[in-house]
């Protein structure tokens, strides 16, 4: 399946980060769903995204949360998620993947490294 057709939900409230994986992702031919905070987030993987790109620190409801609730649910307990974050410190990573994220990216982030993680899912 071409990567038109794969879409990715970017959930991040930072605009300037929210541009630079928008543009990143697009040049790559991913189909973008784009949320600037938890609230806005949990509403649109009612888009079925292929992946989630998930920032932990978000307004209304947290990146953990956020997590957590797509971790119960059967609908999304298989969908990829990848923290992309400013939570770089010791044991953030560690705690990001217990808590469901199956990678994670600290920010800030280049490109080509934003691209090899998708890539590694979808």
């Amino acid at each position: 399946m071409s990567n038109k057709r794969k879409k990715i939900l970017v959930i991040e409230d930072n605009p300037l980060n929210r541009e630079i994986v928008e543009v990143t992702l697009k040049k790559e031919g991913y189909n973008l769903v784009l949320a600037v905070d938890g609230e806005d987030g949990l509403q649109k993987l009612e888009e079925s995204p292929d992946l989630v790109l998930l920032d932990l620190s978000l307004p209304k409801i947290s990146g953990w949360d956020i997590i957590k609730k797509i971790r119960k649910d059967k609908k999304y307990k298989n969908l990829p998620v990848i923290a992309l974050t400013a939570h770089a410190m010791v044991g953030d990573r560690e705690k990001a993947i217990k808590m469901g994220c199956n990678a994670y990216l600290p920010k800030p982030c280049l490109p080509k490294n934003i691209i090899e993680k998708v890539k590694n899912f979808i």
